[in-house]
């Protein structure tokens, strides 16, 4: 089976580094007050610009920190599939670069050439794509499974993936049930 997984909030938690650029400005949330929401959409809008501007400078996306036990589920995953990391980076050109570098530092595992900068993601060919915002499903061709993060509680999705330790049984799963 082909698997293509989305890099941020999903491998990468850019939500907690977005959360500390927040406290940095003087804001901050529970999580609570997050279900269902994006950051920004709580933050003034001279805030959400401020970050935003960070974001598009790039060099926020070098050192996040990986999503707990991403790493050991996606080199299980790539022993019995093939596995694409596809992050929609257009949104942040700038960061490019960091991405290539953070993908060789903490998910050696992945084959640089199995790395996709992209925007759109429905033209990512894959039977399944791993992503937090259901949004890039619209369009894809395989089955899409929305990766558990505060802002997509209550999207309405057939598949959810609430950890990387569940990954390599729910990939197995769908194979058997959908790939047939």
């Amino acid at each position: 089976m082909r698997i293509a997984i989305d890099m941020d909030e999903v491998l990468a938690d850019t939500h907690a580094a977005k959360a500390a650029l927040y406290a940095d400005l003087g804001w901050s949330w529970p999580d609570a007050d997050l279900r269902g929401r994006k950051l920004g959409d709580l933050a003034p809008d001279a805030v959400e610009a401020a970050v935003e501007a960070e974001m598009q400078k790039g060099m926020f996306f070098a050192n996040v920190a990986p999503m707990p036990g991403a790493a050991a589920a996606v080199e299980r995953l790539a022993a019995r599939h093939e596995v694409f990391v596809a992050t929609a980076a257009m949104e942040y050109p700038a960061s490019c670069a960091h991405k290539v570098a953070w993908m060789a530092r903490h998910l050696p595992a992945i084959d640089p050439l199995n790395l996709v900068l992209c925007g759109d993601k429905s033209i990512i060919a894959a039977d399944v794509l791993i992503d937090d915002s259901p949004r890039h499903f619209d369009g894809f061709g395989g089955i899409g499974v929305c990766f558990d993060a505060l802002h997509n509680h209550g999207a309405d999705v057939a598949w959810r993936l609430s950890s990387w330790d569940a990954a390599p049984d729910l990939m197995d799963h769908i194979a058997a049930e959908e790939m047939q």
